[in-house]
């Protein structure tokens, strides 16, 4: 999982229209962040015990299975979202969205918040982002294929990855798993008003942590903190209004690009180019 997530700060600009309106969604993600310089050894916390509580691993199991085996979801997401400040402080930022996924290659993405306001589409042919009060756009075709593939592909957004994403892949769990250290059930707790079974979970530097509902399985609210780097984030989002297996008009996933709007280079957005 820490080798697929990173973080993505609050960028401006046209040129950058794609990837903030992808991100506009929370903008967190369970990776390392590349472009933050590595603290040393010693400054990094101690990493937690190698223990592999098999109640938690059943539980995740089990919110897995149920999000792989939905032919649409869709929720609401809600998040603080740590974006650098002039000062070199890190700033909370409010982010919201809507997420509507039909498998399998069909996603809607409507950011607002104190984010970029923009909407994502991904219609199984082409991909396009949309910028909903300036009124300019990006588009670009796919060659069709899962949400993930495309995403994380050759394709825009290819370079970032937004924070819900590793729910909707076909196999969740195998995801959510990789280079996984520890694994604990902590106990029980109320989110929302959803009685849920609290998890938490170690990789290479990095700790989350997950709610996921005792009844319907579904995840309710994530927490990830980092070991590492010169300032560690941490990021809360909460997922709720879920709906799995809902019918979901055609129309949802068709862009909506506002008159008069402005076409602009799509530009995915990654890591520098090392000289």
């Amino acid at each position: 999982m820490n080798n697929k997530w990173k973080i993505i700060g609050l960028r401006a600009g046209l040129a950058l229209l794609a990837a903030t309106a992808f991100l506009g969604a929370g903008t967190v993600a369970l990776a390392q962040d590349k472009s933050a310089p590595a603290a040393s050894a010693s400054a990094s916390a101690a990493p937690a015990k190698e223990i592999k509580d098999e109640r938690a691993l059943k539980l995740l199991k089990g919110m897995s299975d149920k999000l792989a085996g939905a032919k649409s979801l869709s929720f609401q997401f809600r998040g603080l979202v740590p974006s650098s400040g002039p000062t070199g402080q890190h700033i909370n930022l409010l982010a919201s969205s809507r997420v509507v996924m039909q498998r399998p290659d069909k996603l809607f993405v409507s950011a607002r918040g104190d984010l970029f306001p923009s909407d994502l589409y991904y219609n199984g042919k082409a991909v396009t982002a949309v910028g909903v009060a300036q009124k300019f756009y990006a588009q670009r075709e796919a060659a069709g294929g899962a949400i993930e593939t495309v995403m994380q592909g050759g394709q825009p957004g290819g370079d970032v990855v937004a924070p819900f994403l590793d729910l909707l892949v076909a196999d969740p769990y195998a995801v959510l798993t990789r280079d996984l250290s520890s694994a604990l059930w902590v106990g029980q707790s109320t989110v929302g008003g959803v009685k849920a079974d609290h998890l938490a979970f170690t990789a290479k530097d990095v700790d989350w942590e997950i709610w996921i509902g005792a009844q319907d399985k579904l995840p309710r609210l994530m927490v990830v903190s980092y070991r590492t780097g010169e300032r560690q984030p941490t990021f809360t989002v909460e997922l709720s209004d879920w709906k799995v297996n809902a019918s979901v008009p055609a129309s949802t996933f068709n862009a909506v690009i506002p008159k008069g709007a402005v076409k602009i280079e799509f530009k995915p957005l990654g890591p520098a180019p090392t000289k």
